[in-house]
């Protein structure tokens, strides 16, 4: 992990929230995030692989923030410009979790937000 600061969201909603009133033992769930740098508010997008690894570095801080880890992600949903990027996602799911994979649905989509090319969302 590069970075364990989670970046500001880039509209008007929460990076994470509780879904039950059993929280923090409840269901939960995580905004879409995109490859922003959380240093520079920038995109990290030199290289797609570059914004697949911000992704899932802003992904452990937004859950490291809310005592979480991917090892507690149920499922993903991956909006990816370009469904050719899939294997650079699957090799970061491989890499960073150990347990049991998520599930997961992968959309390929005409826009993400700043021209991101790489968007992801979690579920607890």
């Amino acid at each position: 992990m590069t970075n364990l600061k989670a970046p500001t969201p880039v509209g008007p909603y929460s990076m994470f929230r509780y879904l039950s009133t059993l929280a923090p033992i409840g269901n939960w769930v995580m905004a879409g995030s995109i490859p922003i740098d959380p240093s520079s508010g920038q995109l990290n997008n030199d290289t797609v692989e570059d914004e697949v690894n911000q992704v899932f570095d802003n992904i452990e801080a937004v859950l490291a923030d809310n005592n979480k880890t991917l090892e507690d992600v149920k499922k993903f949903t991956v909006f990816l410009m370009d469904l050719s990027y899939t294997p650079l996602v699957n090799a970061q799911i491989e890499k960073r979790i150990k347990g049991e994979y998520p599930a997961r649905s992968t959309i390929q989509v005409a826009g993400l937000p700043m021209g991101a090319r790489v968007e992801i969302e979690c579920l607890g």
